[in-house]
């Protein structure tokens, strides 16, 4: 309270400056300096405009009055000379006489402006003929018998209102003639004329580009028209125009044309036939023509000169505290700091420049203020952004009330959308697989009932047909403004749902091939064994070679992931170590084909009995001997075979064995059971041949190439 008479004190002393002068204030400076420059300009610019707008605008009404009333004084004259021509006509001898066609061929000579024509009529309204076709042609009544009874009960010419005719369906005006014979009006002689007559009148008057002139008949309708003739003729005139024809046969008004554009209308209306002569000039050609005010306007240039004179002398009052100000402003703009309050001798200057210095400083305030928490903001920002990016996760925000949805480029990149592209919740629930729809809304609707976080996997079908799996977490909370959303990030789950699948479906093959190969081993050691209770010394070494091949064979499919394996590779896997350097001694031939994997271990053991046997008793066992194994896919059987024939020679004599060996029931036991095959053994002297024929079907791993290996390889 006790600050109420100093600050008092303070306003007056400022008031009165620091040398106790009384300082003007700024408002007062701007209002002398207005009323200074604004008063002589308005009153000397007010009376020089009006007067010369006055005066151009009563020059221009009077002229383009006289102007209508001449033009229409000329369509009168204009439908005189045809008139007259039409009299001229009816007092033909040939027309008296009843001689129709010898009066048509003088009409015809008469040489009308086309497309006009004449025709003759009863008063009745039967046609007699028309000169736009031959003579004698049958032609239908006349449509318009209200008007030829007209003309026969006045004897009087009759000029028509503009109208489609019957004959032709073009726009006309008919000026009918009575023919009077013996006292009587026994025919009409009827001239149509076109619009485009009187569109030649309007076009010889040169009407200028921005103006308008028109041409109207008695019933206030469009026969000729300057602008766009071919859009209005036939059309009414507009009804400020038919109100000012009704009231008075010349005049002006202020209108709007038919096509929309403000005009000042001059009419006048034919005193013979009351045809109408309209022409309209656009309101904003008449304010352009107000140019005899020059005078005024250079009274005009000499008053604002001399304000400007006076507002000079008076700104130099203002031009330092302004400068001032300005410098301030510039510094503030500038974020630099505003020095302390220099007086400018005007109140409301220093009060102002005070204003900017505490502005300045609250600003470089509030600047540090919000770089702290701009820095804040992006470094948490930023570890947002990288942890989302690092595990490819895209964000969103879902407001159920609303229906307002909000996702990251990378969210909608998960759901197969660009970052351009709309992609609305309807648009997400819709491309969520059908099978998966009702999971996922049970999923989002329990979530937002009891406040709990939502965590869904389905699977999403992208615009390209293509499925993918999508895993969804998101929590609710409720905004400033009270409304509950949801918020999330998506992550694009689909390759590693492939790989669980995967991993399964490896695990299920491997445990599916340990059980094989036991199986196998079982079978080799239980022959090998009863080998061994037979007394063969060496059934233990053979049973260990066998093992080694079946390992050879499992390396060759590990090569190939258990894919299977080429028979070629089968084979080379088991004789390349019988091989000699000029690769002579065995002989491979067949066409490629790719071997399930269980076919590659059956046939590579038989492959092996077969090299282990030649080795001991037959062709490889001497320096000589040779080992042929050709193969093809055989087409005359049905289901097709893949035939494999194996060859010795060049080796000892062949015996036929008394008992069958381990080598023989291994062969036989492991591709006919395992495979479906057939063995044929032959122990000729000259080399043992083994034939070996198996369905394609549980060999190859490809129908299709098994296909065409048969139709490029089968005999």
């Amino acid at each position: 309270m006790a600050q109420g008479p100093m600050a008092g004190m303070n306003t007056a002393q400022a008031a009165m400056g620091p040398h106790g002068r009384a300082r003007i204030s700024l408002r007062q400076v701007l209002w002398g300096l207005v009323l200074t420059i604004s008063l002589p300009i308005i009153l000397v610019a007010a009376g020089g405009f009006y007067s010369g707008y006055r005066a151009e605008q009563q020059a221009v009404d009077q002229r383009m009055q006289e102007t209508a009333r001449a033009l229409s004084l000329l369509l009168d004259r204009e439908i005189d000379k045809s008139v007259l021509a039409m009299r001229v006509l009816s007092q033909s001898p040939t027309l008296a006489s009843g001689d129709f066609e010898a009066f048509y061929r003088r009409v015809k000579d008469v040489g009308l402006a086309d497309p006009s024509w004449i025709a003759l009529f009863e008063p009745s309204g039967r046609t007699l003929f028309n000169t736009s076709v031959p003579y004698g042609v049958r032609l239908p009544d006349s449509n318009r018998t209200d008007a030829l009874r007209q003309v026969q009960e006045t004897r009087r010419a009759r000029v028509s209102d503009l109208y489609v005719g019957s004959l032709t369906g073009q726009r006309l005006i008919a000026i009918d003639v009575p023919v009077i014979i013996d006292e009587r009006v026994a025919y009409i002689l009827t001239l149509a004329i076109t619009p485009d007559a009187f569109q030649n009148i309007i076009r010889d008057q040169r009407i200028a580009d921005g103006w308008n002139a028109a041409v109207l008949d008695r019933s206030k309708r469009i026969v000729a028209r300057s602008r766009a003739p071919e859009r209005f003729v036939g059309q009414l005139a507009s009804p400020n125009v038919q109100e000012a024809l009704a009231a008075s046969s010349e005049g002006m008004l202020q209108s709007v044309t038919l096509d929309g554009i403000a005009v000042r209308t001059y009419f006048s209306q034919s005193p013979a036939y009351g045809w109408s002569f309209v022409i309209s000039i656009p309101t904003s050609e008449l304010a352009q023509s107000i140019q005899r005010s020059l005078f005024w306007l250079m009274i005009l240039a000499g008053v604002i000169l001399g304000g400007l004179i006076l507002a000079a002398l008076l700104a130099r009052a203002i031009a330092r505290p302004v400068d001032q100000l300005v410098a301030a402003a510039q510094a503030l703009g500038r974020r630099e700091e505003v020095s302390g309050p220099d007086t400018t001798q005007v109140l409301e200057f220093d009060t102002i420049r005070t204003a900017l210095a505490e502005a300045s400083a609250d600003i470089r305030r509030h600047e540090r203020d919000r770089e702290d928490v701009l820095a804040q903001m992006a470094e948490s920002e930023a570890r947002l952004r990288l942890a989302l990016n690092a595990g490819h996760f895209g964000s969103w925000e879902f407001t159920p009330e609303t229906g307002t949805f909000i996702t990251s480029t990378t969210c909608r990149a998960n759901f197969g959308r660009s970052r351009d592209e709309p992609f609305t919740y309807a648009d997400l629930v819709a491309s969520i697989h059908p099978d998966d729809r009702a999971m996922q809304a049970e999923a989002v609707a329990q979530a937002i009932a009891n406040n709990t976080d939502l965590h869904v996997e389905y699977r999403a079908i992208w615009p390209d047909e293509s499925e993918h799996w999508i895993r969804v977490s998101g929590r609710t909370r409720v905004g400033a403004n009270g409304q509950l959303s949801m918020v999330g990030v998506s992550q694009e789950i689909t390759e590693r749902k492939l790989a669980d699948e995967r991993q399964a479906l490896l695990l299920r093959e491997l445990n599916h091939r340990v059980k094989n190969t036991l199986a196998t081993v079982q079978s080799v050691a239980s022959l090998t064994r009863r080998s061994a209770q037979n007394t063969d010394p060496a059934a233990w070494n053979a049973f260990m070679d066998r093992l080694h091949g079946l390992a050879k064979t499992h390396d060759l499919l590990t090569t190939t992931h258990w894919q299977g394996a080429l028979l070629e590779d089968v084979l080379k896997s088991e004789l390349d170590p019988y091989q000699d350097a000029m690769r002579q001694r065995i002989r491979l031939k067949g066409p490629r084909i790719n071997l399930q994997p269980s076919a590659v271990l059956a046939l590579g053991l038989a492959i092996h009995e077969m090299a282990t046997n030649a080795v001991k008793y037959g062709s490889l066992s001497v320096p000589d001997g040779k080992v042929h194994v050709m193969w093809a896919v055989t087409s005359g059987s049905a289901p097709p075979s893949l035939l494999v024939e194996w060859v010795e020679s060049g080796g000892p004599t062949v015996k036929q064995p008394e008992r069958q060996g381990f080598g023989t029931k291994l062969i036989q036991r492991g591709l006919a059971q395992q495979l479906g095959g057939e063995i044929k053994l032959d122990f000729a002297p000259t080399g043992v041949r083994c034939v070996i024929t198996f369905p394609i079907a549980t060999l190859m791993t490809d129908a299709d190439e098994a296909t065409e290996t048969r139709q490029r390889y089968a005999s």
